[in-house]
């Protein structure tokens, strides 16, 4: 074969390669199924489509649909093919159907609508198709009943939140009258009694009886649901059929656990009645003789100044009903008469910091009586404040434990409120129930506030703790350390607790007040600082000893491995270097952060009795820097050894306060 002969035959392959590339991009997706069902000898007809679906044939069924075949052909049953998908639980083809048009809405012999039969078979899916290609939600189930109201009464909440965004009236009603809200509660889905509200369902419809959704809500006992209802529309003095409202009913029942929930969701006691021989809720309430049912007891037109009027103040005020109480103590009433707890009621308002109510008794002259302890009892800041405000004295004394006002805040870790009192003229210097003074309370208990106002106020900052410590007040002592002192020690000075507590603005205010530091108690020698030692506070011990405990101007590390020490400055820069000998095995140095708390040039040893020149104590303890024999390695019992002439060199570089770090 030549050549040229060669080259013309692959060009022809080229070319019928091109052209059939070409007839098949051209090829539609009708003239690709009709192709296809030729093939497969099925002919393109809605029966043919019927027969697809019934047989589960999701290809036949494409490429039917791809051709245009009739969606809406019956089978002898008189349903459509999405129908028939449908009670197939066929999905898939459903969708497939319904993406091709077919007719949601389609009738069938059973007069059960689509989308009911796929609600009620739990499909979702073709649910969620079905009402986007707008299936009727007002159509019926297969048992008849309507759509809507079946599936709230199911509990399908997902199914009626989907026909309510879609359009479905939540105005409906059975085929009795019942209104979807009183379909739900009467089914007991209180959850989705706040969905329907929040999809546009009316709470104040009423039922096909005439009752309202309150009413019903009340017989399944969902107090809970009450206010939702109100606040959305219901209306809770709508009469029932037998004419009395909800209250009424409530108040002939002497249902004292309804009736406050009423009242607070806008229930009227002074409703007027609606017949000529009725009464008011409160002349109903009076006439049913059950104190607890009295929630308002007011007769129009009557002077209120009466013993007999005192409980319905009080009632008034469990209600919460500031406009009753108003007109009450307009009227002349007058509350002088103790609570069930033993209290008044501007106590009562005060230990429940209704503040409020404190105000509208004080403005009728009611006698605060012992508010101001109640308030300081609960930390109520805000109700001891308006309390002082109006004149109140700030050093009420009960009897017969003798606490006062500070002493409770004090106790009570109630910072803020000692400072008001002690602002406001509270006494410092009055002793507590404890038998100790407020200083030492405060001291104890970390308030730093209290402290700074105690001072300034004139309590002493050098009167020791009195002995014996009474229990009650060891019970605030959370140092154990301090508990210790307390019951084997005396003398124990304000500027001691302030060291062992860590608090350093206590321990500020104390010295800027005159306390003395040099001060140590009667039976162990310990000085303020030893309290601080004991804690290993390095913050309190530098404080102590004048330092700023945020400053550090120099500091020692000290390394054990290398044996030796360096003197840094403030800014980190090493001032000085030496060899040292620390503690041989045995006797080792402590690792950890101390302070040079003394300074001795001359000092000897009094358990060594030996001389030790130079000598830096650390953190009140038995071992420190001093001159010694430096022989390269850990020779002394603990102390941390250095040449001479080093010595003597950072015994004058250093200052008591100043900061030590030993590390491994």
């Amino acid at each position: 074969m030549s050549q040229a002969t060669a080259i013309i035959g692959l060009s022809r392959k080229i070319l019928f390669s091109s052209a059939a590339l070409w007839l098949a991009a051209c090829d539609s997706p009708e003239k690709h199924g009709l192709r296809q069902l030729s093939r497969a000898g099925i002919q393109p007809s809605g029966r043919a489509l019927v027969q697809a679906v019934t047989d589960g044939e999701i290809q036949h069924m494409r490429w039917l649909l791809d051709v245009g075949v009739h969606t809406g052909q019956r089978d002898a049953n008189g349903h459509t093919p999405l129908r028939i998908a449908i009670d197939q639980n066929n999905p898939a083809a459903a969708i497939m159907l319904l993406d091709a048009s077919a007719d949601p809405n389609a009738s069938s012999p059973d007069k059960a609508d689509m989308l009911g039969v796929a609600i009620d078979q739990g499909q979702t899916p073709v649910v969620e198709k079905l009402i986007s290609c707008g299936a009727n939600a007002s159509g019926l189930m297969p048992s008849g009943e309507e759509i809507l109201p079946w599936a709230i009464r199911n509990g399908r909440l997902s199914f009626v939140r989907s026909m309510l965004k879609s359009g479905a009236d939540p105005h409906l009603t059975d085929r009795n009258g019942n209104p979807l809200l009183h379909i739900a509660i009467n089914a007991g889905h209180q959850d989705l009694v706040k969905a329907l509200i929040a999809l546009g369902a009316d709470p104040g419809a009423v039922d096909s009886e005439g009752r309202g959704t309150l009413a019903l809500a009340l017989k399944n006992r969902w107090f809970d649901i009450l206010p939702t209802l109100a606040a959305a529309g219901a209306d809770p003095n709508h009469s029932a059929p037998n004419g009395a409202t909800l209250l009424e009913q409530a108040i002939a029942d002497k249902d004292t656990q309804v009736i406050p929930i009423l009242m607070r969701i806008g229930a009227d006691p002074l409703r007027l009645p609606t017949t000529p021989d009725g009464v008011t809720p409160l002349e109903a309430a009076i006439a049913s003789g059950h104190p607890p049912t009295l929630d308002a007891v007011l007769r129009p037109g009557e002077k209120l100044d009466g013993p007999e009027w005192q409980p319905a103040l009080w009632l008034a005020y469990r209600q919460g009903n500031l406009p009753l109480a108003r007109t009450l103590l307009s009227k002349g009433t007058r509350a002088t008469n103790l609570g069930p707890d033993g209290i008044s009621l501007t106590e009562t308002a005060t230990a429940f910091r209704k503040i409020t109510w404190l105000k509208l008794l004080l403005d009728y002259g009611h006698d605060p009586g012992k508010s101001i302890y109640y308030a300081s009892r609960s930390g109520d800041y805000l109700t001891a404040k308006f309390l002082l405000d109006c004149g109140v004295s700030p050093n009420l004394t009960l009897v017969p434990t003798l606490d006062t006002p500070l002493s409770i805040a004090l106790r009570s870790g109630h910072h803020s409120l000692a400072a008001l009192l002690l602002e406001k003229g509270a006494n410092a210097n009055l002793s507590l129930p404890e038998k100790q003074k407020p200083l030492h309370l405060a001291l104890i208990t970390g308030n730093h506030q209290a402290v700074r106002q105690l001072l300034a106020a004139g309590a002493d900052p050098n009167e020791p703790i009195s002995v014996p410590v009474s229990p009650g007040f060891l019970r605030h002592v959370r140092s154990k350390t301090m508990k210790w002192y307390l019951t084997r020690d005396r003398n124990i000075t304000p500027l001691m607790i302030a060291a062992d507590s860590g608090i350093i603005a206590s321990a500020r205010h104390l010295i800027a007040a005159g306390a003395k530091k040099n001060t140590h108690t009667r039976v162990n020698y310990s000085w303020p600082i030893n309290f601080a030692s004991n804690r290993s506070d390095v913050a309190m011990m530098r404080f102590l000893l004048g330092q700023d405990p945020k400053r550090v101007e120099r500091h020692i590390v000290l390394s054990l491995t290398e044996q030796r020490a360096r003197l840094y400055d403030g800014a980190g820069n090493e001032l000085f270097s030496t060899r040292v000998s620390t503690g041989k095995r045995g006797y080792g140095t402590r690792t950890g952060q101390f302070v040079i708390t003394d300074k001795h040039r001359h000092h000897s040893s009094t358990i060594y009795h030996s001389s030790m020149p130079y000598f830096q104590r650390l953190s009140c303890s038995d071992f420190g820097f001093h001159q010694g024999y430096v022989p390269g390695y850990p020779a002394s019992h603990g102390c941390i050894r250095l040449p001479a002439e080093s010595a003597r060199k950072l015994f004058a570089m250093t200052e008591a306060g100043d900061s030590v770090t030993i590390q491994p």
